[in-house]
């Protein structure tokens, strides 16, 4: 079994996306290198907000990467980044086939994330 997870993010402008982590996703930074930022998720889980340019892998392509967060309620995310203008923020929707509840927007980088909750207990027990 492995310890943790992190998924790193190469974004141009650092200085926003530490913002948005930070003020708008309420995320605490556990780890500040000079050129990125590794925020705690949950209890084993983070995201690492790098510099493109000082990253170790090469940021040409991007494949489809969806940033998904496990919430108990969508309802209070979905109304603070409301307020906060995102352009594409999707409406909640339920997918009742998969158990879930959510809403999709883009993030800094132009990075897809989702916000979703389990309305299926049975499936929730398997991601808690």
């Amino acid at each position: 079994m492995y310890e943790s997870m992190m998924t790193f993010l190469y974004i141009e402008d650092t200085k926003k996306a530490s913002e948005f982590f930070e003020e708008v996703l309420k995320l605490k930074a556990v780890f500040k290198p000079s050129w990125a930022t590794v925020y705690q998720v949950s209890t084993n889980a983070y995201l690492g907000v790098v510099d493109r340019e000082k990253g170790s892998v090469d940021t040409q392509y991007k494949g489809g990467t969806l940033i998904s967060l496990t919430v108990d309620s969508v309802e209070p995310y979905y109304n603070r980044l409301k307020t906060y203008g995102l352009d594409e923020l999707s409406e909640i929707k339920v997918f009742e086939d998969i158990g879930v509840k959510s809403f999709f927007f883009k993030g800094p980088g132009g990075y897809d994330f989702e916000i979703q909750m389990f309305t299926n207990p049975e499936i929730k027990k398997l991601f808690k």
